[in-house]
């Protein structure tokens, strides 16, 4: 018993092969599909079709009612996993469940006719692919060695590239965009249940853990910075990076496209999803050779922060862009330099977080906490942004620029913050 005790909680030392790598990253592929696309062409689509008059208005509620399911989706499903004693593991079981209520909740989006109705299926959609991303998370610091981390997380980043690209192709398909939604589900189930038949973990004991007492378990979230406080300090960088990120690419950069930039009068006949996706297809012709390469030179360095830190610092160059004008050539490159920089923080500063977790037993919790600063920011700046777009006008160029001028500010301050957190 002690053995599998062991073998469930320690810290991993064997290998891990290309194989692994690949299915863990065609995993994540399937949920990222379910939110990535959805996010940021799918529903602010289907708002404007439902509500063109308070899109602002609309686009925010549901933005943020859905955020609200990811903040308590993912942090839940990783403390619960930690918990869990099958005899198919501790992650596996999670990733079925998060599968089912993913698709459900897909397959009530498509068929939304009401703000109310898009906001709800949103956010179930978004508590249970989260819980997907957090099992799915859980798993690398599980099975993944710590000199392994920076090349496999990049792995596990090319899931977003993949995603848009499957999206994109369903987009180009799909003669009604609620169409889209169907192959989407297909994708979700079929690549889970492939990784669920592949990936074998071992069975946490029932005697390891402490009796369940509700009043400790919603406790155990909070984590002491004075006990931890470079988990403290990530926790903030996460925040304040994430925010800036959002800012320059959530929902309402759609509208800054399609009213700014004025896509479909510069390009004729041409829909602002086209040239969403010619932004995306750019951002993964450059990114995903330079996330390559950041995540095996973190590894053979042994070094996280100084990626992180570029990655950031590309982040706020692109919005510094967005802000001195709405020309598309300069849309284009500032499109590219915040998707480059993000994937290379992203992807480094997980297998960075995952060497400073405050506990074996509560990875996925841990995690979740992380995760939960990633959240926030889909909840709070859909508020920001609607008040921002409704004082001063969806037409106006200031408006977008407030927003832009603000993610500057916070990705200065997570920088600031990424100087005191170790390698």
């Amino acid at each position: 018993m002690e053995s599998s005790t062991t073998e469930a909680l320690k810290e991993p030392t064997v290998p891990v092969n290309l194989g692994f790598q690949i299915l863990l990253g065609l995993a994540n592929a399937g949920a990222f599909i379910t939110l990535l696309p959805v996010l940021t062409v799918l529903i602010p689509a289907q708002v404007m079709q439902i509500d063109p008059v308070h899109q602002a208005n609309s686009l925010a509620l549901v933005l943020t009612l859905g955020a609200s399911g990811a903040l308590v989706g993912n942090p839940l499903a990783g403390a619960l996993s930690d918990r869990t004693t099958s005899r198919f593991g501790r992650r596996r079981p999670w990733l079925l469940i998060g599968m089912l209520g993913t698709a459900l909740g897909l397959a009530l989006l498509a068929e939304c006719r009401s703000i109310p109705l898009l906001a709800g299926a949103w956010f179930m959609v978004q508590f249970f692919g989260n819980m997907l991303l957090s099992s799915y998370g859980a798993i690398l610091p599980d099975r993944v060695p710590a000199r392994q981390r920076g090349t496999t997380q990049a792995i596990i980043g090319l899931s977003s590239p993949v995603a848009i690209i499957l999206s994109d192709v369903l987009f180009g398909w799909a003669q009604d965009m609620r169409t889209a939604y169907y192959p989407i589900i297909a994708i979700l189930v079929a690549l889970t249940i492939a990784f669920l038949l592949l990936y074998d973990e071992p069975q946490l004991p029932k005697e390891y853990l402490l009796p369940f007492r509700l009043r400790s378990f919603l406790a155990s979230f909070w984590i002491d910075p004075r006990k931890f406080p470079r988990f403290a300090l990530v926790w903030l960088m996460w925040l304040f990076i994430w925010s800036g990120y959002t800012l320059g690419t959530g929902g309402f950069f759609f509208l800054y496209v399609q009213n700014i930039t004025r896509y479909a009068t510069l390009f004729p006949g041409h829909q602002v999803k086209e040239g969403i996706a010619t932004l995306q297809m750019l951002q993964i012709a450059v990114g995903v050779p330079l996330m390559m390469a950041a995540g095996i030179l973190s590894d053979r360095t042994r070094r996280r922060k100084v990626f992180v830190l570029v990655g950031a610092l590309l982040i706020g160059a692109g919005l510094l862009l967005l802000m001195r004008t709405s020309g598309w050539a300069i849309v284009l490159g500032a499109s590219v330099t915040i998707g480059v920089g993000f994937w290379v923080f992203y992807s480094l500063g997980l297998a960075m977080i995952t060497q400073m977790l405050p506990s074996a037993s509560d990875r996925g919790k841990d995690l979740g906490v992380i995760n939960a600063a990633a959240t926030l920011p889909q909840m709070i700046i859909p508020l920001v942004g609607a008040g921002t777009l409704n004082a001063l006008g969806v037409y106006n160029p200031t408006s977008y620029q407030i927003l832009f001028a603000s993610g500057v500010v916070a990705v200065a301050l997570g920088m600031l913050l990424i100087g005191s957190i170790g390698r």
